[in-house]
């Protein structure tokens, strides 16, 4: 459950540190720098402690797919940012390749 909750932490740091180089980033952009750099190391450092009790495969996987989808659909709401349909399909893809590889992991290889 602790890897669980330093990998869901992990992907909101990875996520405030995206969102603060588009909010930040064009009128103080030392900002930016600061809470993005300090966001990333602190997403790394919270990830390596994921891969203590996940698969790597499927800790990268979730990191990277919900963090994607979460900046995307941030982007969505917050800054204006428009999607396709085939987008939006590509969203799902994601997220549905990672849960079919965290479901690849459970009962010794059976989804």
């Amino acid at each position: 459950m602790r890897a669980w909750i330093a990998l869901f932490s992990a992907i909101a740091c990875e996520v405030t540190g995206t969102m603060a180089l588009k909010l930040f980033g064009v009128s103080t952009p030392w900002l930016a720098a600061a809470v993005t750099g300090s966001a990333v190391v602190l997403s790394y450092l919270l990830l390596s402690l994921a891969f203590r009790g996940i698969p790597v495969a499927v800790a990268f996987a979730v990191w990277e797919a919900v963090g994607l989808a979460l900046i995307t659909l941030l982007g969505v709401g917050l800054l204006g940012d428009h999607l396709s349909l085939t987008q939006l399909l590509a969203l799902g893809g994601l997220l549905l390749g990672a849960r079919l590889l965290h479901g690849g992991t459970q009962e010794g290889g059976r989804a």
